[in-house]
């Protein structure tokens, strides 16, 4: 959307939102367009009349990004937290010793909340009433939660979802984890560990080796 097609729907904008602080200059203008420039011009025009045709109050860039989303992506796989849990509740009867596949037929947002196939054979292992209870609801509240940044981060344009994304592997520590079975027991080496002293790095490799030969 260039421009001078962003002007027609401020026009349109503050036709109906006649408030004098409502985009009220050009530094106003060209903040509201450095965020919503890349929508495509029919598509911000369809997602501006909506909001006006069902807001008393004047929007925000956020708002019309919500609007013009729900245009272009009316469809999603997300689902609420009840279903989801379902879902886990599924894939933990088949976990005690599948967990792998189990967690790799979950859906995406829902391998994020639990983390990984580990956590599926923990809560294959509790009893019934401590697994919907306590733990349905620690992991409905998480996925909520997740879901509800999930939603608000496809409102995001293009180059900033992919900053975001640039951010996230650049603070997450480089650590390579191996599996090695041993006696039904699965053993997680990190093979360098950030911010651990030589020498308790030491200590640990060999408490690894001592124990891999028993």
């Amino acid at each position: 959307m260039d421009r001078e097609e962003f002007k027609k729907i401020v026009k349109g904008l503050k036709s109906i939102y006649a408030e004098p602080k409502f985009i009220a200059d050009q530094d106003a203008f060209d903040m509201w367009y450095a965020l919503l420039k890349d929508l495509d011009y029919e598509v911000a025009s369809m997602a501006t009349q909506s909001y006006m045709q069902t807001e008393k109050f004047p929007p925000t860039p956020a708002d019309i990004r919500r609007y013009a989303s729900q245009i272009t992506s009316p469809i999603t796989d997300d689902i609420g937290e009840v279903e989801a849990w379902g879902k886990v509740s599924k894939a933990i009867c088949n976990s005690l010793y599948h967990s792998e596949e189990e967690f790799a037929k979950l859906p995406k947002l829902i391998q994020q909340t639990l983390g990984n196939h580990i956590r599926l054979r923990e809560l294959a292992e509790l009893d019934a009433g401590q697994l919907q209870t306590v733990e349905a609801s620690n992991f409905m509240r998480s996925y909520r939660a997740k879901l509800e940044a999930h939603k608000r981060e496809m409102q995001l344009n293009d180059s900033l979802r992919l900053s975001i994304s640039q951010m996230r592997q650049k603070n997450t520590p480089a650590l390579e984890v191996h599996e090695v079975e041993h006696k039904g027991i699965e053993v997680h080496e990190s093979e360098e560990l950030v911010g651990i002293p030589d020498d308790v790095q030491v200590m640990l490799n060999s408490f690894h080796k001592e124990f891999s030969q028993t």
